[in-house]
C-alpha cells in the first residue's frame, strides 16, 4: 500500500503523524547542546582619586591699572614719557597741539561778547516798552514781545558763557597728566597721532602690587583652586598666588576666561610687568573614582556592575558627583579596591556570569586630568 493511499483514511493519517513525531524526536536527541560562553568584559577597581590640575601660564600685570587718554581730541604735539618710566601724580605725560583749541577759545569769547551785547539791547528795549506802557503809549502786545525778546537774549547769553567755559577747560585738557603715581605699562599713541577724546594714549600701572593674568578653559573654571604657586620666568623662587577675580565674559574663539591671581610680595623675586608666569596647583583629594565607561545611567540614578568571586556581576547604585575627561567622581558605600566592570556594561544584566579575556587586566590609574596645559 502506498503512502498516498494510507493518508486518505483516518486511521492511516493518525499512524502517519505518530511515525513522523517519533522520527523528529529522534533527530532532536541526536543534536548536541551548545553552551554560550559568558561575555568578555574589562575589569577596573574603585580607586581613591586625586584631582590633577594642569599648570596655567600667563602674564604679570599690575593689580591697579588705568588707561589714560585726553578728554578732548586733537593732534599729539609731544609725548614726555616712555614705557617703564616712573611718574608722579599730576605729572604731564603728553601734550596736544594747542593751536586748534586756542582758536575755539577765541571763537567762544567772541560769541559770548555778542550774546552780552544782545542781552543789553534786549534789556534796554524792555525797559523802554515798559515805560511806554505805563503812559499808555505801547500796547500789551508790544510789552509781551519785548519781554520774550529779553528772555531769549538772556538764555543765549547763558549758553555762550557755558561754551566759553568749555573752551577754557578744553585748553587746560591739552596737557595729559597722571591721575596717580605709578609706572608706564604701555604707550598706545605717539607724537603726531590725531586722537579722539578718551582714546588710549598711556597705560599706567599703580604701585608695586602685581597679579597673574591667565586664560582658564571654561570647563576648568568651576573647579579651579583658589591658591597656587607662581613661578616667574627667570626666577627660581616661587611665590604664593591667591585667586582675585574673573574678568568680563568667556572668549568666544578660545572658550577661555581671563582670571586674575594676586601675587604675594617677595623681596627676592622681581615680578616685572609683562613677564611670563606659570601657576602650579596642588592635587585635590576626592573620595572615589571610577572610569566613565563603568557607569550605567547618570546622576543619582547611576549604577556599576560589581564583579563577585563567583564570576557573576551585581548591579550596585552609586551617585555621580562630577565627570572628568576619563574618570567620574562618585559617592558609594562600596570600598576602594572593589572590582567593577569597566567596559561592556550596556550588554549585561544583574546576576550574569562574565569572564575576562587574558591580557586586559585591571586599571589602577588614580589621577584625573582636568584639562590641557595652557
Amino acid at each position: 500500500m502506498s503512502v498516498g493511499i494510507v493518508a486518505r483514511t483516518p486511521y492511516g493519517m493518525a499512524a502517519f503523524l505518530i511515525a513522523l513525531s517519533v522520527v523528529l524526536a529522534g533527530c532532536q536527541k541526536d543534536q548536541p547542546k551548545v553552551d554560550v560562553p559568558p561575555p568578555v568584559v574589562r575589569v577596573a577597581t574603585i580607586q581613591p582619586g586625586t584631582l590633577g590640575q594642569p599648570d596655567l601660564t600667563g602674564l604679570v600685570v599690575a593689580r591697579t591699572q588705568s588707561v589714560v587718554g585726553f578728554q578732548v581730541g586733537g593732534r599729539i604735539a609731544e609725548r614726555l614719557v616712555e614705557r617703564g618710566a616712573r611718574v608722579k601724580a599730576g605729572e604731564v605725560l603728553a601734550k596736544l597741539d594747542p593751536a586748534d583749541l586756542r582758536a575755539k577759545l577765541a571763537a567762544a569769547q567772541a560769541q559770548a561778547q555778542q550774546a552780552d551785547a544782545q542781552a543789553r539791547f534786549a534789556q534796554q528795549n524792555f525797559d523802554r516798552i515798559q515805560s511806554l506802557l505805563t503812559r499808555k503809549l505801547a500796547s500789551p502786545q508790544d510789552y509781551d514781545q519785548a519781554k520774550s525778546g529779553l528772555q531769549t537774549a538772556r538764555a543765549a547769553q547763558t549758553a555762550s558763557r557755558a561754551q566759553l567755559d568749555q573752551a577754557k577747560l578744553a585748553l587746560d585738557y591739552a596737557d595729559l597728566t597722571a591721575p596717580f603715581a605709578g609706572v608706564v605699562a604701555s604707550v598706545d599713541a605717539d607724537q603726531g597721532t590725531v586722537v579722539s577724546a578718551g582714546q588710549p594714549v598711556v597705560t599706567l600701572a599703580a604701585g608695586q602690587a602685581r597679579q597673574a593674568l591667565v586664560a582658564v578653559p571654561e570647563q576648568r573654571l568651576t573647579s579651579l583652586p583658589h591658591s597656587a604657586q607662581a613661578h616667574i620666568f627667570g626666577q627660581s623662587t616661587p611665590i604664593d598666588a591667591t585667586f582675585a577675580s574673573v574678568d568680563g565674559a568667556v572668549d568666544p574663539a578660545s572658550r577661555t576666561w581671563s582670571v586674575r591671581f594676586d601675587l604675594a610680595e617677595n623681596p627676592s623675586v622681581v615680578a616685572g610687568l609683562g613677564q611670563s608666569v606659570t601657576l602650579s596647583f596642588a592635587g585635590q583629594s576626592v573620595s572615589k573614582i571610577v572610569p566613565i565607561t563603568a557607569i550605567l545611567g547618570q546622576g543619582s540614578q547611576a549604577a556599576v556592575f560589581v564583579v563577585q568571586r563567583d564570576g557573576k556581576v551585581k548591579m550596585q547604585p552609586i551617585t555621580v558627583n562630577r565627570l572628568e575627561h576619563e574618570f567620574a567622581v562618585i559617592s558609594t558605600d562600596l570600598p576602594t579596591g572593589t572590582p567593577i566592570v569597566a567596559l561592556g556594561v550596556n550588554r549585561l544584566h544583574d546576576g550574569e556570569k562574565v569572564r575576562m579575556q587574558p591580557g586586559l587586566g585591571t586599571d589602577t590609574g588614580t589621577v584625573i586630568e582636568t584639562g590641557d596645559k595652557q
